[in-house]
């Protein structure tokens, strides 16, 4: 049986962890963008059954944490790319691991 000591290298890891990608929208907006950048427009068709406020929102988490970052494509009207960031593609590890354990559950 694993402790906490041994899952945790310091007190509030997974703490933090979930705050970031703890909800359901967070971990399926950063599968999206580890295919491709996308513009909000295209995140919500991907995503069609998210709200455009939560998307906002999850943005807004994404981007003040490092995860995400945005990058301006069109002048006018101003339109927006988002990416994941160095930071960001760190989670892959995670979520590779949330989808193996996914995997092998999925029909339990």
């Amino acid at each position: 049986m694993y402790s906490m000591k041994k899952l945790e290298t310091q007190p509030g890891c997974i703490e933090k962890a979930l705050q970031i990608i703890g909800d359901k929208w967070t971990a399926l907006i950063l599968l999206e963008l580890s295919k491709k950048d996308l513009s909000f427009t295209e995140l919500e068709n991907a995503l069609p059954n998210i709200s455009p406020r939560t998307l906002s929102q999850r943005f807004s988490m994404l981007e003040k944490e490092k995860i995400i970052s945005k990058n301006q494509y069109c002048q006018r009207p101003i339109r927006y790319k988002y990416q994941i960031t160095p930071k960001g593609v760190e989670l892959f590890t995670v979520l590779k691991s949330m989808a193996n354990w996914g995997a092998k559950y999925l029909n339990n």
